[in-house]
């Protein structure tokens, strides 16, 4: 099971995720995407709000902003908006992310294919299943797939040097907790 493999054994896996299709990636990715659109929008119903402490995705913080907005004129039906919303604002960040990761992984000497980062950043998200629309176990899950997009997976697949992939994990870490700290949220800019 490719959950279970990616999980125990990250760096095995991505070298072995070379040889993959970038097909199967994206369709590892949807079925954890759909899941976490059916899951998040049940969370928010039962009053759980999608923020940086309940979220491992982006993309349900800001559906979730959307939904809101939404949910005075749509009553009940904005949880299924909602849902469309995740999977859209997902699919959306996941190919900026594979764009960014492949220039800086390029950028820093590394070798390989841009198929390399669309594979990194589509297995990566596999840790925010594991309640990644919980509060405070979203954290946890958020930071594991972090690290599997940004740093083991693109240096396994790219053969950059460890130094420079820590290197640009603490920059990305240092932005996001700095960036956190004075606007409060990840996704202020949508409040």
């Amino acid at each position: 099971m490719i959950l279970i493999d990616l999980l125990s054994n990250p760096t095995e896996f991505f070298q072995t995720a070379r040889d993959k299709h970038w097909r199967e990636a994206f369709g590892f990715f949807l079925i954890i995407t759909v899941a976490l659109s059916i899951l998040t929008p049940i969370a928010n119903y039962l009053g759980i709000q999608s923020t940086d402490i309940s979220s491992a995705y982006q993309a349900q913080i800001i559906a979730y902003r959307v939904s809101t907005v939404l949910l005075p004129q749509y009553g009940v039906y904005t949880y299924f908006i909602e849902a469309l919303l995740i999977i859209g604002f997902a699919i959306i960040i996941l190919l900026f992310l594979t764009g960014f990761v492949h220039v800086i992984y390029r950028a820093m000497g590394g070798s390989g294919p841009i198929s390399n980062a669309w594979k990194t950043s589509c297995y990566g998200v596999a840790p925010c299943i594991l309640g990644g629309f919980l509060p405070y176990i979203s954290l946890f899950a958020a930071a594991y797939s972090l690290l599997l997009q940004i740093y083991i997976g693109p240096k396994t697949l790219y053969g950059v040097q460890e130094s420079r992939a820590v290197v640009f994990l603490a920059v990305i870490l240092a932005l996001t907790f700095i960036e956190m700290l004075t606007v409060g949220t990840t996704v202020e800019f949508f409040a």
